[in-house]
């Protein structure tokens, strides 16, 4: 008589299975893991601006002058290829308002300086100030300032 020898194990199918199963989970953590990373940044990006237009206002009224006043700028946005400019508008910011802005020297989450416009008194216009992030994001919004002096 032959003796069959069995033998503990799974199968080949049910080894495939589990390795299916563990793919398609591990693909939906990733896709959910890039989505907080997202709302993440947006959220940090909401949160500084915030912060900033907070500042402007008390720079504002503590030193009875407009933003264009207290930067000596026009455009900070427009020098976003100069750090160094972006940096002396915080300095001026944070030294007017009494607070400091250290924090936001190094930008929006997604490595680029925040955009500031002074706007107000430009030209002799009425025009709000703005602050925003790299161009083109949707989930973080401009912010304008309401006017001070007009």
């Amino acid at each position: 008589m032959l003796k069959r020898s069995w033998q503990a194990g799974f199968t080949i199918v049910e080894l495939l299975i589990v390795i299916v199963v563990i793919a398609i989970l591990a693909s939906i953590s990733v896709v959910a893991y890039n989505g907080i990373q997202d709302r993440s940044r947006a959220a940090k990006a909401n949160s500084d601006l915030a912060t900033l237009r907070k500042a402007i206002e008390l720079a504002r009224i503590s030193q009875n002058r407009t933003l264009l006043q207290i930067t000596g700028s026009t455009c900070t946005r427009c020098a976003s290829n100069q750090p160094a400019t972006y940096y002396n508008t915080l300095t001026l910011i944070g030294n007017a308002a009494n607070t400091n802005l250290d924090a936001l020297r190094a930008g929006d989450p997604w490595g680029n300086l925040y955009q500031i416009d002074e706007n107000e008194g430009e030209n002799g216009n009425c025009a709000r100030d703005t602050i925003t992030v790299t161009p083109g994001r949707s989930d973080v919004p401009t912010i304008q300032i309401p006017t001070y002096a007009c």
